[in-house]
């Protein structure tokens, strides 16, 4: 009688708190947001801005590449920033553009090669996928519905040309109730966000994330590496933090891609 007492409590416990995760994620996304990702394999950089990310309460997605070649130690980062409530997601085997490697050798060829092996070695590692971004944002109509099958979000890119601001490209954004139909996301870059490269980035960026709020819906952004002098294209910390403390000031929520429904 005790034993069944316990696991009668046990299993109240689980569906209230299963419940309580599922409304704070559909609250969330009742209003608008924006999800903030991290494309290749900077995970000693990621991890170091972890302690930023939760004065903020920030949580972003990490897109993984060339996963065979990681460390143990770097397998155990990737880990700490999901353990802090970061999304580890799919950048491919070995980061292959996929218009071009399915226009030489096919859509299950690619598959093959550049999917199905990071999957499973990312599951096996404790690291399932829920979403995948395309190297070089290369895609199209017919490979998003091949990879669909298998995640249920993707994620291409957008470029911003002088003559625009990041409000004006329409497609990175998306309706908040229109996110669970919604199979591909676009973003757009905000790497040497604040830097003589891109010095007005910092004002678009927020800018963007206020037109996010005012219209109920969510924004998608990438970067690479979280440093101030790289390697690779990079985000200083100190524009990271910039950017993080504005969303927590306009009270928009930063969302993962396994937040999505």
């Amino acid at each position: 009688m005790r034993l069944t007492l316990l696991l009668l409590c046990f299993s109240l416990f689980s569906t209230i708190t299963s419940a309580a995760e599922t409304s704070a994620t559909q609250k969330s996304l009742s209003s608008s947001g924006v999800v903030f990702t991290f494309d290749d394999r900077f995970i000693d950089q990621w991890v170091q801005q972890i302690p930023v990310f939760e004065k903020y309460n920030a949580h972003v997605t990490f897109f993984v590449d060339h996963f065979h070649t990681l460390k143990p130690a770097q397998i155990e980062g990737l880990k700490k920033l999901q353990a802090a409530g970061h999304a580890i997601g799919c950048h491919g085997a070995k980061h292959r553009k996929a218009v071009d490697y399915v226009r030489d050798h096919g859509i299950d060829q690619y598959l093959k090669d550049e999917i199905d092996p990071a999957v499973k070695l990312m599951t096996d590692a404790g690291l399932k996928p829920t979403a995948f971004a395309y190297p070089s944002s290369s895609r199209n109509a017919e490979i998003d519905q091949a990879l669909l099958k298998t995640f249920r979000h993707l994620r291409g890119g957008t470029g911003l040309t002088p003559d625009l601001r990041m409000r004006d490209l329409k497609t990175i954004f998306v309706p908040v109730d229109q996110i669970k139909e919604t199979g591909t996301l676009i973003g757009t870059g905000i790497d040497y966000a604040g830097t003589e490269k891109r010095p007005h980035y910092l004002t678009d960026i927020k800018d963007a994330m206020d037109h996010a709020k005012q219209r109920g819906e969510i924004v998608v952004f990438y970067a690479h590496n979280i440093s101030d002098n790289g390697p690779g294209h990079h985000l200083s910390p100190r524009a990271l933090e910039e950017i993080l403390a504005h969303a927590q000031q306009i009270n928009l929520p930063t969302l993962t891609y396994d937040d999505l429904p």
